[in-house]
């Protein structure tokens, strides 16, 4: 606050608009542009509208759109699609304490059960990059140890080996005696969309799975409780650097009736803790970039979590917009730099 590259000029509630202007004095040089007015469009349709009607510039990260969406107004001549690579991920958490889950061979038999190259494909339109780790490969301490393949066959091994066997070969459903419950946001038709088809997945292999919905506030009640098997969420900003791996998988991060911490799996693992208490109080980064990669290797074999996918960073600009370039975090900085001609 204070030192950025545009100045707060003021801010309209009714309409959801705020107008900025450049800051002359900004310590990395002034932005090109003289003024920028930032409006909330929460509706898919109308901000569609808006683009190709030219009433706005650009539209940073529209994470509302749809992948099909996003297509079609790339078809459009007046617009440009830019697709970065990001770093914000898209995971499944698994409840660690709740059987079946609290067994990590059906934890790991659900990581190959799960054809995540075909749903960038086929659902996010390429829009998108496999995730083995929860850092993006960017940071200084990615690792990666264990991946898991699209592998049918062997998820169904592990599961025999979990002792969830199909006892006389009629079908999936002999493996559980009732399903796995799925939650997701009810908000979010993408969340939706992508656990009917990991629902179907886990299906071909013996895995019966029943989705449930609920709004956002309850669903995270829900999960602080523990009131869940399998969760489809999304990571946003500040996993560029493994501290945050504490938040994630310590012992003291499990949530309680009173704390909603975010070790959502509940997974323990005492090695885990002492690595991770030595890793976030050392000054020295080569020693602990290998107490973060023995970090991966351990969460990458145990899968308290399976990262499906980091999102790309999608802008949709008019032609006219310029020098757009956007980091793995899809931080707004990049407003700075932008141009615009006449």
């Amino acid at each position: 606050m204070g030192t950025g590259p545009f100045k707060f000029v003021s801010y309209d509630s009714s309409q959801q608009v705020v107008d900025l202007q450049a800051n002359p004095d900004y310590w990395e040089g002034a932005p090109h542009v003289p003024s920028v007015r930032v409006r909330v469009i929460s509706d898919t349709n109308a901000l569609q509208a808006e683009l190709r009607s030219a009433r706005v510039d650009i539209a940073p990260l529209p994470t509302s759109l749809s992948p099909d969406a996003i297509k079609l107004l790339g078809q459009d001549p007046k617009l440009q699609v830019l697709q970065f690579t990001g770093s914000n991920l898209n995971l499944l958490t698994f409840n660690c304490s709740q059987p079946p889950l609290n067994n990590v061979r059906v934890r790991q038999a659900i990581a190959y059960a799960v054809d995540r190259e075909g749903m960038i494909r086929d659902l996010l339109l390429g829009q998108g990059k496999i995730a083995h780790s929860i850092l993006p490969e960017e940071s200084w301490a990615f690792h990666v140890a264990q991946t898991y393949s699209f592998d049918p066959a062997m998820a169904k091994k592990l599961l025999d080996e979990a002792g969830l066997k199909d006892p006389d070969g009629d079908g999936p459903e002999m493996r559980f005696t009732k399903p796995v419950v799925f939650k997701v946001s009810g908000s979010s038709v993408a969340a939706k969309n992508y656990a009917g088809v990991i629902q179907n997945y886990l299906k071909n292999v013996g895995i019966p799975v029943t989705i449930e919905t609920a709004e956002l506030n309850t669903l995270f009640d829900e999960l602080r409780r523990g009131n869940f098997q399998i969760f489809y969420g999304q990571w946003v900003g500040g996993n560029q650097d493994p501290i945050f791996f504490k938040d994630l998988f310590a012992t003291s991060e499990i949530p309680t009736e009173t704390r909603a911490s975010r070790n959502r799996s509940r997974y323990s693992n005492k090695e885990v803790d002492d690595l991770i208490d030595e890793a976030i109080n050392t000054f020295d980064r080569e020693k602990a970039k290998g107490l973060y990669a023995r970090i991966q290797e351990i969460v990458g074999r145990d899968v308290p979590v399976l990262p499906l996918w980091y999102q790309a960073n999608i802008v949709i600009a008019q032609k006219r917009v310029g020098n757009i370039k956007v980091d793995a975090s899809g931080d707004w900085g990049f407003v700075k730099n932008l141009t615009v001609e006449k």
